[in-house]
């Protein structure tokens, strides 16, 4: 099809979407990856959107379509970042894709038969849109990069350098919150030392740390596969059992309590039970109930079990 005007041009672009889109894949990888064509897919959105506001006499004001064109951006950084593209990646990306159009518009338009002034408006808002679209996906990329260095970070500092589990601040303020989100029903076990204070008191530290040890390891044995365990206080560890009632938890507390005694000179531990939504209609309620079950555990006597109420 030969495109005779700047109408004609934004009008091919829409109906040549897919053969731009086709062109552009092959410049920058064809794998057949979830990220992959969910990067095509969107990719091909923008050249959409890129027909649309050819078509329009809006200004570059008007692009972003109230958010819509800027969500779609989003979208292309986030199946970049998955990629393992880098900067340089997510620029070359955009360039690719206005080298396909321009190929595009060249091999279809006789530019010396057009109004000087009318294909110099249209070029001039192409380039407007293809660098919005490289500006903002690159700022939205580096975003994304910056969020997740620092979730790593985050992570790698919060976990407790003995155990080697997840720490307390950790579990609760990421770990748990995003369970609950994600599942129905889970249980909650926190299992303490019996005596690990006097152990420290009384100067025996190293004793004290192969105690908690142990107890990692102990609880490490006797979870399911799934489990979540972190180290939730000095002398406490924690596993989190996902489409868990507190009844299997409290069965499953029993075999490391068994477990723990045999293996490691009768060493005990308390334990605290509680579930979700069971006992608690959030991770701060879900807590809460723990705490008071293993405080109460602990007031029966060494080696105790209790469900929350």
């Amino acid at each position: 099809m030969l495109m005779r005007d700047a109408a004609g041009i934004a009008e091919g672009l829409r109906a040549g979407t897919p053969e731009i889109l086709a062109a552009w894949r092959r410049d920058r990888g064809d794998g057949d990856g979830e990220a992959e064509n969910r990067l095509v897919e969107e990719v091909g959105r923008i050249l959409e959107t890129f027909a649309e506001f050819l078509r329009s006499p809006e200004p570059l004001e008007g692009f972003s379509r109230e958010g819509t064109t800027r969500a779609v951006v989003g979208s292309i950084s986030a199946a970049q970042h998955e990629l393992g593209r880098d900067a340089v990646g997510v620029i070359e990306d955009y360039a690719a894709l206005r080298r396909c159009v321009w190929r595009f518009v060249e091999e279809r338009t006789d530019l010396s038969a057009l109004d000087g002034g009318e294909v110099a408006r249209f070029f001039v808002k192409l380039m407007q849109a293809a660098d919005w679209v490289t500006e903002r996906g690159l700022a939205d990329f580096e975003r994304i990069s910056r969020e997740q260095m620092e979730s790593d970070l985050g992570r790698a500092t919060a976990t407790d350098l003995l155990t080697g589990l997840p720490d307390r601040e950790l579990f609760n303020r990421w770990l748990l919150p995003q369970a609950v989100e994600e599942h129905d029903r889970l249980s909650l076990v926190v299992f303490d030392l019996v005596d690990f204070s006097g152990m420290v008191a009384g100067g025996d530290v190293p004793r004290a740390r192969e105690a908690l040890l142990d107890l990692a390891e102990a609880v490490e044995k006797g979870t399911p596969e799934g489990a979540l365990r972190a180290r939730f206080g000095d002398d406490e560890i924690c596993v989190l059992l996902p489409a868990t009632n507190p009844e299997e938890a409290y069965t499953m507390a029993e075999a490391v309590l068994d477990n723990l005694s045999r293996s490691s000179e009768g060493l005990r531990a308390d334990a605290g039970v509680a579930g979700y939504p069971d006992h608690g209609a959030n991770s701060g309620e879900l807590v809460a109930s723990v705490l008071w079950a293993l405080k109460t555990a602990k007031r029966v006597g060494g080696g105790g079990i209790v469900v929350a109420r």
